[in-house]
């Protein structure tokens, strides 16, 4: 990805969110962090949001009013999935990717869904030779899911 340099605060937002999704803080922590990042100058909340999506949906669900139609245009969460999925396909991560898309398409963050299945595809490729058809069958599910959505969208 050729994403910039994450600022300091952006580490710290990701941090948080980390731990809303390991159960050691409260999401209002994450969502009262982003809410005073926000008045910053040079804020920009697209890259906030795809930290969110990705790392603790409940924060992202608690930040979506905040964040402008401009910035949700700019996300970047298909890619970011996409590019995780060779490491993250278990039953719990591919499920939360199905919501977290679900999610920011009813919200108005538009989701590139060729570009998720193309990034299941190459996980299910790379597991292909090695991997049993119990481990591939999230990643399976996650890509039949992205194909229904690619037909209502």
């Amino acid at each position: 990805m050729s994403h910039p340099i994450r600022s300091e605060q952006e580490e710290q937002f990701e941090q948080l969110c980390l731990a809303v999704d390991a159960g050691d803080v409260h999401e209002q922590e994450a969502i009262e962090y982003f809410e005073t990042q926000s008045h910053e100058p040079d804020f920009d909340a697209a890259p906030w949001l795809d930290i969110a999506l990705y790392h603790a949906p409940e924060v992202a669900r608690g930040i979506i009013d905040f964040v402008s139609p401009e910035d949700r245009e700019r996300s970047d969460i298909a890619q970011t999935i996409a590019d995780n999925l060779d490491i993250s396909y278990s039953d719990d991560e591919c499920e939360r990717f199905a919501q977290t898309i679900r999610f920011a398409l009813a919200n108005g963050v538009p989701v590139d869904l060729d570009v998720v299945l193309d990034g299941c595809h190459r996980a299910l490729d790379d597991l292909d030779t090695w991997a049993s058809d119990d481990a591939k069958a999230p990643l399976v599910q996650l890509r039949d899911t992205v194909l229904e959505l690619h037909g209502q969208y």
